[in-house]
């Protein structure tokens, strides 16, 4: 029997934040705008790095985006693009309302929707995850890549708690595992490159694939859109490109009970 993710809290006006507009972020930012043309939803980008001349090689930005803020450059453009409004901050993630200097077009900045990840740092995923609240009503999409690989994980449990709530009702799962619960691993990774050399410049010095990041934001769409029509089965999506693989990692009452309950022996 497959099982499916809730989709209940994307149905009218949803809040959808975006961490991080860089390699993979600025595809996803386009991406929900085309994806959600003619739909209420709120659409909120947050970077605050600025667009520099190597990142043109790999991140949705042009030559007079240079020197902007990623997240500004994208929701100016993207709001004129798409005739919608697209929300920005220049500030790092983080559980508040609206810092001076950003563009919010609503209450709170992340609400109670859609976390999307494309960060590539721990800080970033700690802070993400501290603001669930183990509640139906905010899930978390994690994207992370090297140089030829990525996953892209889902779920709104950042903690292993006793469930005091049947996580299933029936084949649609209201909570799972987040990414950082899949995969403790993100929450102390260290980046192997230089500590002054971004993702995109990194491209130099390892080779990175330069359609990596296009690959990913096409995975993190496909969950999204999935998600939207309530028919999302996954907990993971992982990318190898050296093999031209996307291997799947099913929602399974047996797969949320072994990450989330702390009591499950298996």
């Amino acid at each position: 029997m497959p099982y499916y993710l809730d989709n209940t809290f994307l149905l009218e006006n949803p809040w959808i934040t975006v961490v991080g507009c860089g390699g993979t972020g600025g595809f996803v930012a386009e991406g929900l705008c085309r994806l959600f043309q003619g739909r209420d939803a709120t659409i909120v980008l947050v970077d605050h790095d600025r667009v520099e001349p190597h990142n043109l090689l790999r991140q949705n930005f042009y030559r007079d985006d240079i020197g902007k803020f990623k997240s500004q450059a994208l929701a100016d453009r993207l709001s004129q693009s798409y005739n919608r409004a697209v929300g920005y901050s220049v500030y790092p993630f983080r559980e508040e309302s609206r810092p001076e200097g950003s563009r919010y077009p609503g209450l709170s900045y992340h609400g109670g929707s859609l976390i999307i990840g494309c960060a590539d740092n721990a800080a970033a995923r700690r802070a993400m995850a501290d603001c669930l609240p183990g509640d139906p009503c905010r899930w978390l999409i994690d994207a992370g890549n090297d140089t030829n690989w990525g996953q892209v994980l889902v779920g709104n449990i950042a903690h292993r708690v006793v469930l005091e709530e049947p996580p299933f009702s029936g084949d649609t799962c209201h909570l799972a595992p987040a990414p950082t619960l899949q995969r403790p691993d993100l929450l102390t990774a260290v980046s192997a490159r230089p500590p002054d050399v971004d993702c995109a410049a990194a491209l130099d010095l390892t080779d990175q694939d330069p359609t990596i990041n296009q690959m990913m934001a096409s995975l993190v769409l496909q969950v999204v859109r999935r998600m939207v029509a309530g028919a999302c089965p996954f907990l993971g999506l992982y990318l190898d490109l050296d093999q031209g693989t996307v291997n799947p990692g099913y929602v399974t009452p047996q797969a949320v009970a072994r990450l989330v309950d702390p009591t499950d022996a298996a």
